[in-house]
């Protein structure tokens, strides 16, 4: 659970939204600089994470104008759950531990 709901994220990687609205995040599937010459030689050298409807709305709420609060806030009413605060702090939670925002 995300202990900081006051905490604004912010989108760090690129991303695409399909014609149903749901989101593809492109990450690379390396990070550091160092290994950019090994990029080069993949066929691929980006992971797409596909979002569902759900995960697609909490990415576009991450802004860096919005809190983890505002965002379980929005979820709430948008999709009318109960302990949205916790299951939107996770996947938060999940987003920045794995790069996706900052």
């Amino acid at each position: 659970m995300m202990n900081n709901y006051s905490w604004m994220p912010l989108q760090a990687l690129s991303f695409e939204r399909l014609e149903d609205g749901r989101v593809v995040i492109i990450r690379p599937k390396l990070l550091h600089d160092r290994w950019k010459w090994v990029v080069k030689l993949l066929a691929k050298p980006d992971f797409r994470v596909k979002l569902d409807e759900k995960g697609s709305f909490i990415w576009g709420l991450c802004d860096g104008t919005h809190s983890v609060q505002e965002i379980a806030a929005a979820v709430r009413e948008r999709f009318g759950e109960d302990h949205t605060d916790e299951r939107t702090g996770w996947f938060v939670k999940q987003l920045r531990d794995g790069g996706f925002v900052k």
